[in-house]
């Protein structure tokens, strides 16, 4: 019997094996759309033969739900990368990529790729789980969802936080007071006092979202306060932006309102807050 004839309460049960995450490494070549080759052919479709395997994306609440609804699941390709690229993806600062467990060393999740693959076709595929437990699978959700949800900021305001990047990435992981300091931040946010596309003025308040009391490494808000403030006040800023007064505000999610939170917007400089922490 071919699997298009197996019985649906057959592969619904081979579903529900299955759960964001999870990975084969028999899935076969990865497809993909190309420039025109000619007028008859508008469209070239590419066979990426040089990926490890491929990852579930889709929810798992998708994945086991039946197929006459939701037929199809989103996969992304297994891929190898070096060491250095590894350490800056463990680091978080490659958000194009994502990591899991089992697969061999150098082997990641490569987000900025997708396939969609019928339930059908997933079910005969060797299933391995890609997150071991709860809180590796929570990563991984974040690292989705860092990809996929990124706010585009305008290019003006992009430009202005280089100086900010560079200080965060070069001196998380050094032994100073800065360095402390940034290792107790478990995100960073921006609120605009105006619109994003204003051409005036856009004045800019960060929300530095501290671990919660006992989990930061530096326990004093003042003390982080002291050795972070100047990489906020030295911005050098470009076009309608520019620092509100007063422009630093620390904080904790547990002190946040809804309104702060949702009125803000995660910098993709904070890579180092989704840093799989499970490995330290």
């Amino acid at each position: 019997m071919s699997q298009e004839d197996a019985p649906a309460d057959d592969i619904q049960d081979r579903l529900a094996e299955w759960q964001q995450g999870d990975f084969t490494i028999d899935c076969g070549d990865l497809l993909f759309l190309d420039l025109p080759v000619s007028e008859e052919e508008p469209y070239e479709p590419v066979f990426d033969e040089g990926v490890a395997g491929c990852v579930v994306i889709s929810q798992t609440c998708d994945i086991v739900r039946e197929t006459e609804i939701l037929p199809n699941v989103t996969v992304c390709p297994l891929v190898e990368v070096n060491a250095q690229r590894k350490s800056d993806i463990e680091k978080g600062q490659a958000p194009r990529y994502g990591l899991i467990d089992g697969v061999q060393e150098g082997i990641v999740v490569d987000f900025s790729r997708a396939m969609s693959v019928s339930k059908n076709l997933l079910v005969t595929w060797e299933r391995q789980r890609g997150c071991s437990d709860e809180k590796h699978g929570i990563e991984f959700a974040r690292s989705l969802e860092r990809f996929f949800g990124r706010f585009a900021f305008p290019d003006a305001f992009n430009e202005s936080l280089k100086s900010l990047r560079k200080a965060i990435y070069s001196k998380h992981e050094k032994n100073s007071d800065l360095g402390a300091a940034l290792r107790s931040i478990r995100e960073l946010r921006a609120h605009p006092h105006a619109s994003w596309n204003d051409v005036d003025s856009v004045p800019i308040t960060f929300f530095v979202v501290l671990e919660g009391d006992g989990e930061r490494e530096v326990q004093d808000r003042n003390a982080i306060s002291k050795a972070i403030s100047e990489k906020f006040t030295g911005i050098e800023w470009h076009g309608p932006f520019s620092l509100h007064d007063p422009g630093l505000y620390l904080t904790t999610l547990s002190d946040m309102t809804a309104a702060e939170y949702l009125n803000s917007y995660p910098l993709d400089l904070n890579a180092l807050s989704y840093a799989r922490r499970f490995q330290k």
